[in-house]
């Protein structure tokens, strides 16, 4: 539990027991008399939660961490070997790594535990297929290039992961396709229709 127990009054700053704060009820300070009204959270009573991480101090011969030199290494960095404290240490799928090597991942550089992104193929597929017919007679010309595209997003991301929260949506996929190869048949229709050629 902390040494001091005390919460700071907003308008005066004198130090409130946290007891006073029970469930929101309002109350008065005794030195100034504002009205006050709060919560307390129940961590604030409780020790260290279990499983919450606490740097220790380093001894004179012990390997510090990068980030903290007066914190005792705890590990090192799978991924550039520096040697991090329990506070730096992430751990990252399989790995633990350092708060750089994770930044690093985050601002570009390929780290299979991080997608900070992903192209959705089957939902990229599904747009340029039905966006063209929904146009309809108007976009006809663009059939041959929309149509051909909502064929390659559909194949192309058809064994690719999608999105983390949806999975492949293979249902989106399949509707591009469909909708890609349907402007391919309409945009022919159209060239001999408009070009006067009639079945004999």
């Amino acid at each position: 539990m902390p040494d001091v127990l005390s919460l700071p009054c907003p308008h005066c700053g004198i130090g409130l027991a946290p007891a006073a704060f029970s469930d929101g009820v309002a109350m008065l300070c005794p030195s100034c008399r504002s009205p006050l009204q709060g919560a307390v959270f129940p961590a604030f009573w409780r020790d260290d939660a279990p499983g919450v991480s606490r740097a220790v101090r380093a001894g004179e011969a012990e390997a510090t961490c990068f980030f903290h030199p007066q914190n005792r290494a705890a590990l090192s960095c799978e991924r550039c070997g520096r040697f991090v404290c329990q506070v730096c240490e992430l751990t990252i799928g399989s790995r633990r790594l350092c708060p750089a090597c994770v930044s690093a991942g985050l601002a570009g550089e390929k780290l299979p535990e991080i997608v900070p992104w992903r192209f959705l193929w089957a939902d990229s597929a599904l747009l340029v297929g039905l966006v063209p017919l929904v146009c309809g007679i108007f976009a006809w010309p663009l059939f041959i290039v929309t149509g051909l595209a909502a064929i390659f997003l559909a194949l192309r991301g058809w064994k690719r992961p999608g999105s983390l929260p949806r999975g492949r949506r293979r249902w989106a996929a399949v509707v591009g396709l469909v909708a890609g190869v349907l402007q391919l048949v309409l945009w022919a229709g159209m060239i001999l229709f408009v070009s006067g050629w009639h079945p004999s």
